[in-house]
């Protein structure tokens, strides 16, 4: 009897330890950041298409109408393809891009590399303006995998429809879609969070730029002046519109959202003459006269919309403008659509790339590098402590030496270092050459699993090694003074990586993946919806996996024993 409860419990033992591959999931409170899009649900129009765990999937010829009309428009979602796909997605009706391809349905010239792997989700987001009288329509912004792959294209002019149905046609293969979202605006939009905190944002900005001849005081009718140029814009970008130093005049306007009716504080910085105005009404006085660089003003507002216009005249001084709102109250006001001064903001690409001259070994450029990778004129932040590593043939990757974590993956060439290198070196940013697969940056490693860390204080940068080959191995401390490591190296199909947990009494967990949505497909392999990515767990001994499920985030963990390590293997 007693050799059969040992037997027993050696086998339940070793069962356990036998298979980590098992995925223990729970709930967590980490939520992801909204995007202000609103979710679309098909599944009861697509005849032509399956729907499984919240996944369209359908094989040629198929069709599905996302809209059955639309006017100014953001849409996003992920899609999946084979080999052999090809579909058409028609804004509007009338203006065609193709899947997997992006190619336009006119001249274009794409911004980056369109290379999309068969089995592997892709994220697409697209803003678009009709034709509105004698402007044809307008792709303001496509973006793959948040690579901006067109910006500001205008469209061919058809039947000149202000609107139209947005619809899918899949003419060839097969084609999944899910987490398809939209707004009837061309640009991300004003914010209402679970808690009811407002954040404010402008879609999209329409300027007019005026030469201004004679020195008059004021400038206030616009409606009389001849526009040197006009167009639109995402941010309050004097610098960028501007064409002199004085004597010029700039309209803006714009739908601003209120998601939430009450009373807004509008404050006005400026070095020149500048008026707010809110449905045609004058909020914000700084014109002639006026005294000061600010002023602020607080207004009732109704939930919807309401059309802002911004009128700067610049006769001299420095050219500065800046706008910041909120719900009244609130003790610091955010920017609405300025270039801020204490927050990075993506900008354009300027000037000719500096690529780094590579050969048969790994290249190790140390560098700040704007993380995450930012839409045009959206937020980003300045992360200080950066090694990219980059291969002769790729793939390349950067990493944060701060927190350990894997910061963003690329192929094609691997570095531009005009931002470093360049006269003065500013602002010291490496930009990868290739579109980029980007992770969280969240911290690698944790003591516990019902939370993830914003910062790990305990955790310290060491060292790295060099093999043979020139490829590092990244060795961090603990708090208790134990030892971490952790080597990537390429493989046919991405990149394999190894995390070791080198203390001698401390149990650690480290994260594997986090993306919006994780599915396991077998054992120890999963893909992954944005990012999207195909991990397969290679080696784990007994510590296990787990998924911690938060809202619109998703995170795989692997628990790691003292002397135990993980390898899994990705591809995108």
């Amino acid at each position: 009897m007693l050799k059969y409860l040992l037997l027993t419990a050696l086998l339940a033992l070793y069962g356990c330890s036998s298979d980590p591959l098992v995925v223990e999931t729970s709930d967590t409170d980490e939520t992801a950041t909204s995007d202000g899009l609103a979710s679309l649900d098909m599944a009861d129009d697509a005849a032509d298409w399956t729907t499984e765990d919240g996944v369209l999937t359908a094989t040629a010829p198929a069709s599905l109408t996302l809209l059955p009309t639309h006017g100014a428009l953001t849409v996003a979602f992920s899609f999946r393809t084979d080999a052999d796909t090809r579909a058409t997605l028609m804004l509007g009706g009338e203006h065609a891009l193709t899947l997997p391809a992006l190619d336009l349905d006119t001249m274009a010239v794409k911004r980056t590399t369109v290379d999309v792997t068969p089995g592997v989700w892709q994220n697409l987001e697209i803003a678009y303006l009709p034709a509105d009288g004698t402007d044809p329509p307008l792709l303001v912004a496509a973006y793959l995998n948040n690579n901006l792959v067109y910006y500001q294209q205008p469209l061919s002019v058809t039947g000149g429809a202000a609107e139209g149905p947005l619809t899918l046609d899949l003419e060839a293969g097969s084609l999944s879609l899910t987490n398809v979202r939209t707004l009837d605006r061309a640009g991300r939009s004003s914010t209402l969070a679970s808690n009811g905190d407002v954040e404010l944002n402008l879609p999209l900005i329409r300027y007019a730029y005026y030469d201004i001849e004679g020195s008059p005081k004021d400038v206030i009718d616009f409606d009389g002046r001849t526009p040197a140029k006009e167009g639109y814009i995402s941010r309050f970008d004097i610098d960028a519109i501007r064409e002199a130093r004085t004597a010029y005049a700039i309209n803006f306007t714009s739908d601003l959202d209120i998601p939430k009716a009450g009373e807004y504080t509008f404050r006005l910085r400026s070095s020149a003459i500048s008026r707010l105005y809110l449905d045609d009404e004058l909020v914000v006085d700084m014109g002639a006269g006026h005294e000061g660089i600010e002023r602020r003003e607080t207004v009732s507002l109704g939930e919807g919309s309401h059309r802002l216009r911004l009128t700067y005249y610049q006769t001299g001084s420095w050219n500065w403008l800046k706008l910041q709102a909120g719900p009244a109250g609130q003790e610091e006001l955010p920017s609405l659509n300025d270039i801020p001064e204490d927050r990075a903001v993506a900008v354009l690409n300027s000037g000719d790339p500096e690529p780094v001259e590579m050969d048969d070994r790994p290249y190790l450029l140390r560098s700040f590098l704007n993380f995450p990778p930012s839409r045009i004129y959206d937020y980003t932040d300045k992360r200080t402590h950066v090694i990219s590593v980059g291969e002769s043939d790729g793939p390349h990757y950067s990493y944060d030496l701060r927190n350990g974590s894997l910061l963003q993956v690329w192929r094609g060439p691997f570095a531009d270092v005009s931002q470093m290198w360049v006269e003065r070196g500013e602002p010291q940013v490496m930009q990868a050459l290739g579109p980029v697969v980007a992770f969280d940056g969240r911290p690698q490693w944790s003591d516990a699993t019902d939370r993830w860390p914003q910062e790990n204080e305990g955790f310290r940068h060491l060292r790295y090694e060099l093999d043979d080959a020139g490829r590092p191995t990244f060795y961090f401390g603990t708090e208790e003074g134990g030892e971490l490591s952790d080597r990537v190296v390429p493989t046919a199909g991405g990149l394999q990586r190894t995390l070791t947990n080198r203390t001698e009494g401390e149990t650690l967990y480290t994260t594997v993946v986090a993306a919006s949505a994780i599915r396991e497909t077998g054992p120890g392999t999963f893909e992954l919806v944005d990012p999207g990515l195909n991990v397969h767990v290679d080696e784990l001994a007994t510590g296990g996996l787990r998924l911690l499920r938060g809202q619109g985030v998703q995170r795989l963990v692997a628990e790691l024993p003292p002397g135990e390590h993980l390898t899994y293997s990705f591809d995108w």
